[in-house]
């Protein structure tokens, strides 16, 4: 089931509107099938873009990634020597800034060399052989940011190798929200229709004058007016944590051209009661202020 920040949401919408896409490079440089999470990643990710990206990792892409991990975990001595197993310390870190990684705590410096094939290696420098999908370990202990870079690159091919047509995550995807308005409509629950006159509401409160010039962001792809999720995320209050939510946005980004410019205003209700979980404005990137209701 989705669990989201609809803040990061917000985010990605904000920069998705005026940039059009992220620059495309990088590791894992696998033949592309079309599918959603099939995107090469900006060379050098800043600490927003990454926790952009963050949004995308949904239960089917974090699973290619684990696999990866595993797979990594499970290196083999390569032909001539070239590769080596992991040791127990360097698998003990591993793990650790694994997690680090995942909760983007930390990340790499660099992106990790890569090369096409097993002669283009130098002896004792970390790297990416693309022709046969392996890493080349130096023959000596990790440091942390190499450990990084070659957690960062199986992230990377895990997203360019999840191989799902755009047809096959349609097909989930309506899945996904057909369950939870399943759930919503046993429940007694409210509709969308209802869930974006309460978010317009709240909006006119909290905003004053501002929320005229803000229009409701649309789905344009299936004709939601919301995200139905289950409200998850640490800014959730402990006691509605797990609750069935429409995640109502607003903004101005067809009338800006400057990320400062942007406002985006978010009304997360909950899809039973038509309480409101969470509202907050977000004023370009760093402004954002929460309302209590």
């Amino acid at each position: 089931m989705k669990k989201k920040s609809p803040k990061l949401v917000a985010a990605l919408v904000a920069v998705l509107t005026l940039v059009n896409v992220f620059s495309l490079a990088g590791c894992g440089k696998t033949e592309n099938t079309g599918s959603q999470a099939n995107q090469e990643v900006p060379f050098e990710i800043s600490e927003t873009e990454q926790e952009i990206t963050s949004v995308h990792i949904d239960a089917s892409v974090k699973t290619d990634v684990d696999t990866a991990q595993t797979q990594t975990d499970e290196q083999s001595v390569g032909t001539g020597g070239i590769m080596r197993t992991y040791s127990d310390k360097e698998k003990e870190r591993m793990a650790k800034l694994q997690e680090s990684y995942q909760n983007e705590t930390a990340k790499p410096e660099k992106m990790i060399q890569e090369v096409d094939s097993a002669e283009e290696v130098t002896e004792g420098t970390l790297c990416y052989i693309v022709s046969t999908g392996e890493y080349y370990l130096p023959d000596r202990e990790m440091t942390d940011e190499e450990l990084l870079q070659i957690i960062d690159c199986n992230f990377r091919i895990a997203l360019n190798t999840n191989h799902k047509t755009q047809e096959e995550w349609d097909e989930i995807t309506l899945k996904e929200r057909a369950e939870l308005e399943a759930k919503v409509k046993a429940a007694g629950g409210i509709s969308e229709e209802k869930a974006v006159e309460i978010a317009r509401e709240a909006m006119k409160t909290d905003l004053g004058e501002k929320a005229r010039g803000l229009k409701l962001c649309i789905n344009e792809t299936y004709s939601w007016s919301s995200d139905l999720c289950v409200a998850d995320w640490s800014e959730i209050k402990d006691k509605d944590k797990g609750a069935l939510a429409y995640c109502v946005g607003f903004n101005n980004a067809d009338r800006v051209t400057e990320i400062d410019d942007l406002l985006n205003y978010n009304c997360t209700v909950n899809a039973v009661d038509g309480s409101i979980l969470e509202a907050y404005m977000m004023q370009g990137w760093d402004n954002t202020g929460y309302y209590e209701h």
